[in-house]
């Protein structure tokens, strides 16, 4: 069954708007590149962040579906619908997050390519793109909007400025490469990451809903 639906999944995704963030973030990774400007490890690892967040915008429309209440009464459950959505865009979005290390590497000196983390900041490109992921998967869950993702591409863009306002220095994300905090900030990442995987798996499931009164009729809702 899942095999069948790849196709049309390819076709009801909202390729142009992943295609603008991606785009907007290799534009940002190849500036430093295209004016061969110097920049410490600190200020790289923000640039990278910066594309990250640009990726994780992009991601925020992947449970864009307008014929959503139209396939919400189709034999196949939403979870899979979902996740061959997800898979489908997680694919590509790795392979344009190789493309934008890649960009940066060409323009970076291997001393200080060596000076930037860029597994650890894949971890951060991860949690980013789990948080818009499940910031959609609740929309999709407690709304019955077919377009959740405007609200969710500011909500991504919100957030991590909050979480670095407002989280105590104990607990901060974004911090520099060599902070003694380094480590701990991305044992912090990976449990967002994981944090939002299982957020957005356990958002899946059609609502239930009661019918008939004292009879207990339970019936799976449309969306």
């Amino acid at each position: 069954m899942a095999a069948a639906l790849v196709r049309p999944t390819l076709r009801s995704l909202p390729w142009r708007l992943f295609a603008s963030g991606w785009g907007v973030g290799l534009v940002m990774a190849a500036v430093p590149v295209l004016f061969s400007m110097e920049l410490s490890a600190p200020v790289l690892v923000n640039v990278v962040r910066a594309v990250a967040l640009c990726g994780a915008v992009g991601m925020a429309f992947v449970l864009d579906d307008p014929a959503r209440h139209t396939t919400g009464v189709s034999p196949v459950p939403r979870p899979l619908r979902q996740a061959l959505r997800v898979a489908v865009v997680w694919a590509v979005g790795a392979a344009w997050w190789a493309a934008v290390l890649a960009v940066i590497r060409v323009g970076v000196e291997p001393a200080r390519w060596s000076a930037l983390p860029s597994g650890a900041v894949t971890v951060e490109a991860g949690a980013l793109f789990g948080l818009a992921l499940a910031l959609a998967g609740a929309v999709v869950r407690f709304s019955e909007t077919r377009l959740p993702g405007p609200a969710v591409a500011g909500a991504v863009l919100a957030l991590p400025i909050a979480a670095g306002a407002l989280l105590p220095p104990r607990f901060a994300l974004f911090v520099p490469p060599g902070d003694p905090r380094w480590a701990n900030s991305h044992l912090l990442w990976a449990g967002v990451l994981i944090t939002m995987f299982a957020t957005w798996m356990a958002c899946g499931p059609e609502p239930r809903r009661r019918f008939g009164g004292g009879l207990g009729f339970r019936r799976g809702a449309v969306g």
